[in-house]
């Protein structure tokens, strides 16, 4: 009597990984992983400066929108790598999950790249932009802090909206405003943020091309089960015919 043989639903249910599916699979956990990182450093950078002691900081370095957005980005990067390493786990069962993982990884990377542009946007006229900010949005205790740390007084010059109780702005030999201490702190916090608005970019397209492999074999293996599964049939129903 023929043995028999599992079906093809059996063989996809098999909790356990197949060996063609283990390197992708590899691959696949490790950016998953480095994934899950730049979501743990994304919450990090948001909680520092919204729990930040210094008001300038938390008013200056991208007017609170950053702030939020690393923080959402930390849980989003953490939920979602979550996903991704569960699937993982049963490629071949929780297919549609690694579709929902790939999908949710291209969203939030189409997602970041508009922050970027918007990010840039604001840089085109950066001194325009940062004077109308010195001048109609900055508290006294803002601008206190560059004029203070930047020995300066106003923002063009001493008669640019200063803060007339600042040390500088009391030393009548300081003639020169705040805009290049603003820009030049500006320029350097905005570095930081494309740094890591990219660097996200990067591993979340490293998630998406090892989960697309990944994907690729499982439905390989799908189709490889089915042919078999079809032979046995077909082998045991030309025995049964043969009787």
């Amino acid at each position: 009597m023929a043995l028999a043989r599992p079906t093809t639903e059996a063989l996809i249910d098999r909790p356990h990984m197949a060996p063609m599916q283990a390197k992708p699979s590899r691959m696949f956990r490790f950016w998953s992983t480095a994934y899950l990182v730049c979501g743990l450093v994304a919450l990090s950078i948001g909680a520092y400066y919204i729990n930040a002691k210094d008001e300038g900081h938390r008013a200056f370095v991208v007017t609170a929108y950053i702030l939020r957005i690393y923080v959402f980005l930390g849980l989003y990067f953490i939920i979602n790598a979550t996903l991704g390493i569960f699937a993982s786990m049963a490629p071949l069962k929780r297919k549609r999950l690694l579709y929902c993982y790939t999908g949710l990884i291209a969203l939030i990377i189409f997602i970041m790249i508009i922050v970027s542009i918007w990010l840039w946007t604001r840089t085109l006229n950066i001194n325009g932009y940062y004077g109308n900010m010195w001048r109609d949005e900055w508290s006294d205790e803002i601008k206190l802090m560059f004029e203070d740390q930047g020995q300066c007084c106003g923002f063009l010059s001493r008669d640019d909206s200063p803060v007339a109780s600042s040390a500088s702005c009391k030393d009548e030999s300081i003639k020169h405003g705040c805009m290049y201490p603003v820009i030049f702190y500006a320029q350097h916090s905005h570095r930081y943020i494309y740094a890591g608005l990219i660097s996200f970019c990067l591993v979340g397209l490293g998630c998406i091309a090892t989960s697309m492999l990944l994907i690729i074999d499982c439905s390989s293996e799908h189709r490889v089960r089915l042919s078999q599964s079809h032979y046995w049939r077909k082998r045991a129903a030309s025995k049964a015919a043969d009787i």
